[in-house]
């Protein structure tokens, strides 16, 4: 038996990269085309998200892109769980949360994506749920790996950057504050524009955050190994 040891930091690095490049090139082909209109989408908000993944041929950038950063993302929440095990020297109960959550994100994004290609009412479920479910579960995930590396940090000195779990707990708390600063923005103040922007701002700070997990994996020197064995 052989083992491989590899440095597995791009991984966080692909979940944040992907879909932040994804959404701004499709964006980009589609005002191209004239499927959207052309703004400076995170100021102006003149066209949503979903708006720019619906039409040929940007919606197949759209998938080619968004797909994989779904599945890489479920990669990454799975291999978060073993990094706490290895930060804490013990099995923590909620990672096993964490992870659920996680993963469960990664595959509304899936549904979402697959659906939003298809146009009438009998899919509209499909994309509301998808997308809502996504943007939840990730938070949530995000939320509770902020608050258990919070605690790491203050209870084992050196084990995890205090400068890194601060970053973390102010960006779940911002997220916060921008999705509860969209309620009255959605159902109160009637203006696309606003929610637009909201919207795309707000996805690219939760994709950002995996950014601080790649700065947290490096800190850290987490690396996984490959076990190879001959049959």
């Amino acid at each position: 038996m052989k083992n491989l040891k590899m440095d597995v930091s791009i991984i966080p690095l692909l979940a944040a990269l992907l879909p932040i490049i994804g959404v701004n090139l499709t964006y980009l082909i589609a005002s191209s085309y004239e499927h959207v209109p052309s703004c400076f989408v995170y100021l102006e908000g003149c066209t949503t998200i979903s708006a720019t993944g619906r039409a040929a041929p940007e919606s197949l950038w759209f998938r080619a892109l968004l797909i994989p950063s779904a599945v890489v993302s479920m990669i990454c929440w799975r291999m978060i769980g073993a990094w706490l095990q290895c930060l804490e020297q013990k099995l923590y109960r909620g990672t096993v949360i964490i992870q659920t959550l996680g993963v469960c994100a990664g595959i509304f994004l899936i549904v979402y994506t697959v659906a939003l290609g298809f146009i009438g009412p009998e899919y509209t479920l499909q994309r509301r749920l998808g997308v809502i479910s996504f943007f939840g579960l990730t938070y949530l995930a995000q939320l509770l790996l902020a608050r258990r590396l919070w605690y790491i940090a203050i209870n084992q000195a050196g084990v995890y950057p205090l400068r890194l779990a601060k970053y973390k707990l102010f960006l779940c708390l911002f997220l916060l504050v921008v999705g509860i600063a969209s309620i009255p923005i959605s159902n109160y103040l009637g203006s696309d524009a606003l929610e637009n922007i909201v919207e795309w701002n707000f996805a690219v700070i939760v994709y950002s955050y995996f950014f601080l997990v790649y700065w947290g994996w490096k800190a850290t020197g987490f690396k996984a190994e490959l076990a190879v064995t001959r049959s």
